[in-house]
């Protein structure tokens, strides 16, 4: 049963759609903060500089150098989710978009629910890799390809 199951199913399809799954929603607020290349938003440093505080034992506490911030997060979830689709370097992008992750929970407690779900997809990829669909796969050596 198992078999027939995994049929519909294959691990490369399943890595493939973990890929694609996560780089969406990190993709959509990346691009939410950019007005043209390397041209960050206002809204997106006034969210950073005034809205987003850090849920910390003591805090809640504001982001330190809110415009850095607000273009290193705009730039990683631009980047990072574009080698995910692309499966090139999918466990390090994957480890960014978990430490990301941990931020957007600190910073958003009651979003934990869709934070666990990020998580949960992050921990896949890293655990497990890009998959057969992948440019990490093609560049395997050509042992590991066969595996």
């Amino acid at each position: 049963m198992d078999g027939v199951l995994a049929a519909f199913a294959p691990v490369s399809l399943a890595q493939l759609a973990l890929r694609f799954g996560l780089a969406v929603p990190f993709w959509r607020s990346g691009m939410s903060k950019w007005d043209g290349f390397l041209q960050l938003n206002d809204t997106a440093i006034l969210l950073f500089a005034s809205e987003f505080q850090l849920h910390l034992p003591g805090g809640p506490y504001p982001f330190p150098a809110p415009a850095v911030v607000a273009f290193a997060a705009g730039s990683a979830e631009v980047l990072l989710p574009v080698l995910l689709v692309l499966g090139l370097a999918t466990r390090l992008a994957s480890l960014g978009l978990l430490a990301m992750t941990i931020v957007i929970q600190l910073t958003v407690p009651d979003g934990w629910p869709i934070h666990v779900t990020w998580a949960a997809m992050a921990l896949g990829l890293i655990a497990w890799g890009a998959g057969t669909l992948s440019i990490d796969r093609w560049l395997a050596s050509p042992a590991r390809r066969a595996a």
